[in-house]
């Protein structure tokens, strides 16, 4: 049980800095970039560092 417990945190902390990129990206009309995060993790690492957010 705890094992799927921790599997749901991790899925929601990802949820989390998702939408906190996708919120910066959109406040700074980056509209492209969020197509492209979607499908490339490095790019979307190097953003989540560039705002801060990781």
């Amino acid at each position: 049980m705890t094992l799927l417990m921790r599997d749901q945190e991790n899925v929601e902390k990802g949820e989390e800095l998702m939408l906190a990129l996708m919120q910066k990206l959109v406040a700074d009309k980056r509209f492209g970039e969020i197509e492209r995060i979607k499908d490339d993790k490095d790019y979307r690492l190097i953003l989540y560092r560039e705002y801060h957010i990781i």
